[in-house]
């Protein structure tokens, strides 16, 4: 589902309209502006939420976590993040301190890639039967996992073991990614067309290269008799990015913000004026 926001207040649009008495400006001009700093201030609510490094290193995490909690790594990986489980041959040599030939045997099958005769030894050994080994990552079953708001459910554990280097090399992959449902009010950011020198001003690297592949629609109505813009997130899941009440909060506080930078610029013209 999209996700719309507008703005449209007739408190700030008689703001607007003395804004345009005192300094020139006009109303579609002034509620563009408006537009634009919405859009940024709902990229940056967006999660993970900020626009800093360390909302980025957030986001990045709860990816990771996520996807750690569907596969487990055969062998100890580097993680962007650093790492957040045991791998599945380090679980062994602590747990398995009896058998070790068995042992021994199923840690050479995780260092060797060889699934084949890792799930045969698997098969057969109490309380390891339900890990399943693999050599690629099961994306139809990371997708399975997720629930509406793209998180793996509560409860999930893994028990897909994956061997090689293809487990870490999907986690950067979907890492790569954080940032992408923030962009999509950058892209409407843009779309605005306010008459600013920099529209993307305040939003980070990280958000901005996404903007090209994500969509986003803004219908300008700035010049009607009452004036509204509205923009709107199409990323499948913008709705269930914030709760609503959120969105609502979010257009509220830029909404007073708005209003009380345009007193300041009247109050400040007025000034000027007086003194000419």
């Amino acid at each position: 589902m999209n996700t719309k926001v507008e703005i449209d207040n007739r408190q700030l649009l008689a703001r607007m309209k003395r804004l345009e008495e005192v300094t020139g400006k006009t109303v579609s001009s002034t509620l563009k502006r408006g537009a634009r700093l919405l859009a940024v201030n709902l990229a940056t609510s967006s999660p993970p939420y900020g626009k800093n490094k360390d909302a980025r290193a957030q986001g990045e995490q709860a990816v990771q976590n996520d996807i750690l909690r569907v596969f487990t790594p055969g062998s100890a990986i580097t993680t962007k993040q650093g790492r957040s489980t045991k791998s599945f041959a380090e679980d062994v040599q602590s747990f398995m301190t009896r058998d070790l030939r068995l042992r021994d045997a199923i840690v050479a099958a995780v260092r060797a890639s060889d699934a084949t005769t890792l799930n045969k030894i698997l098969s057969n050994v109490p309380g390891y039967a339900r890990f399943h080994a693999t050599t690629t990552v099961d994306r139809d079953l990371h997708k399975s996992t997720r629930n509406a708001y793209g998180r793996v459910r509560k409860g999930w554990r893994s028990r897909e073991i994956v061997l090689g280097n293809t487990l870490p090399q999907y986690l950067k992959e979907k890492q790569d990614l954080v940032g992408l449902t923030k962009a999509g009010w950058a892209s409407a950011a843009l779309k605005v067309n306010a008459d600013v020198k920099d529209a993307l001003s305040g939003i980070p690297a990280w958000v901005k290269r996404h903007i090209a592949s994500v969509p986003s629609a803004v219908m300008d109505k700035s010049d009607s008799m009452l004036p509204i813009i509205t923009m709107t997130s199409k990323l499948p899941w913008a709705d269930k990015a914030m709760p609503e009440s959120k969105y609502k909060e979010a257009v509220r506080i830029q909404r007073e913000k708005f209003y009380n930078a345009m007193g300041k610029e009247i109050r400040a013209a007025l000034k000027a004026q007086a003194t000419t």
